[in-house]
């Protein structure tokens, strides 16, 4: 007679359970060292981007095309790789300094028109028109398609600039100078008899327009707060106890922001003055509010910017990375990145949302960078500096790494392929 074995049910169950949880453990595991395995690629690719870069910005001035090509294929690397935080610095900074060589054309993105510093820069409603202003007196207009020309000169005095400002429709720039008041300028008027220029001599500590408005706002040596323009007939909205060295107002409500010397923020707007108090009170230098208007951004003296949630009324992030103050700020037009400029020769690109990534540093004035700004179409900053030069910097990397590959007349050798990327990765064609 034949024997049958009975098994118990949950045996057999436990049984078909673990074999499934083993399978899922083993899936599980092939999925883990796939992701450790593009991991190791991906911080191979990042410190091969990282050594290239920095060899290209080693090498020397007469070696401008092998410096272009090795800057070019580190871009390419960087392109294709899942790696984006940590070899951006180095690898942007070797195609801007491989372009500069490049041709012999040390001036590619430098103008000059000022004989002392650029304090201030503006645009207008025109996306390729912007306006300097500088510590010589003199106001210009420059084109951006056509930085060659000679700028038109739209405004010249005796006296210091301080900062320039324009009206929202283009028509009118506000030339604060630093002990004789206000001049506006008419831009559409300046063949007329009075060159298009009207003086308001009360002394300012700052001035600014009113947003989508013919009006302007000043702040007098007494810390008292004027709205002007023509048939104005507006109340004093107040008064500050403090120096201003900076004003920005919200077009949705007009309220007022005055950045402080003793390390605050004012806001002044219908229900009265509220304040931001300053971390260790260093004095405000830069505020700018984002498009949006849900942001302000405010550059210290301390060499950080705070960026302030103007809903939450709360600092949402503090931008740490200058050693030396910073002088201007600026919101790039898609609200998500924004500019600092500062006395340590730079300006520098953050992503307001995103801490880990690096920010795109501009590095090429040799003194302080007074002034910056994003254009409106957000690919260009344009900064000026108390070397005198204004500089125009393209933020994507993918112009600078085309512009080797129109100017250069080959690619890496195998042996220059070999020396610099190495054999572990198949020789391809630079710029092909």
């Amino acid at each position: 007679m034949k024997k049958y074995r009975l098994y118990c049910p949950t045996i057999v169950l436990t049984f078909i359970v673990t074999l499934q949880m083993t399978a899922q453990s083993v899936d599980s595991l092939k999925g883990r060292l796939a992701d450790q395995q593009a991991l190791i690629e991906s911080l191979r690719y990042t410190e091969l981007v990282q050594s290239m870069s920095q060899r290209s910005l080693l090498m020397p001035s007469y070696q401008a095309e092998l410096k272009a090509l090795v800057a070019r294929q580190a871009y390419d690397f960087w392109k294709d790789s899942d790696e984006t935080y940590v070899s951006y610095l180095n690898m942007y900074l070797a195609l801007y300094y491989a372009n500069k060589y490049l041709n012999e054309d040390v001036q590619f993105n430098q103008v000059i028109g000022h004989s002392e510093s650029v304090v201030s820069i503006q645009f207008g409603t025109d996306p390729n028109i912007f306006y300097s202003a500088g510590s010589d007196g003199k106001v210009l207009r420059w084109n951006l398609d056509r930085l060659d020309e000679v700028p038109a000169v739209v405004y010249q005095g005796p006296h210091l600039i301080r900062s320039i400002d324009l009206s929202h429709d283009g028509k009118w720039i506000l030339v604060v100078t630093r002990d004789k008041g206000v001049a506006l300028v008419a831009l559409e008027d300046l063949l007329s008899e009075s060159g298009g220029v009207a003086f308001d001599p009360e002394p300012v500590q700052s001035a600014v327009f009113f947003p989508n408005e013919l009006k302007y706002l000043t702040v007098n040596e007494k810390g008292e707060l004027k709205i002007k323009g023509y048939a104005v007939d507006i109340p004093s909205p107040g008064k500050v106890q403090s120096r201003v060295n900076a004003l920005a107002i919200k077009p949705d409500n007009q309220d007022i922001y005055a950045g402080l010397q003793q390390g605050d923020v004012v806001i002044i707007g219908e229900d009265g003055i509220d304040q931001i108090e300053g971390k260790d009170h260093y004095a405000i230098n830069a505020l700018d509010i984002s498009a949006d208007q849900k942001l302000l951004i405010i550059g210290r003296e301390l060499g950080d910017a705070l960026i302030w949630d103007i809903e939450k009324k709360k600092v949402i992030r503090t931008i740490s990375g200058h050693q030396s103050a910073v002088t201007d700020v600026d919101f790039h037009p898609d609200q998500n990145t924004v500019l600092t400029a500062s006395r340590d020769g730079t300006v520098k690109i953050w992503d307001i949302y995103d801490p880990k990534k690096l920010p795109q540093v501009l590095d090429d004035h040799l003194s302080w960078v007074l002034t910056a700004a994003f254009d409106p179409s957000g690919k260009n900053v344009i900064s000026g500096s108390a070397d005198n030069f204004i500089r125009v910097w393209p933020i994507e990397p993918s112009v600078l790494a085309d512009r080797i590959c129109d100017l250069v007349s080959r690619g890496l050798t195998a042996e220059e392929w070999e020396e610099y990327v190495g054999p572990a990765i198949p020789y391809t064609k630079t710029c092909d």
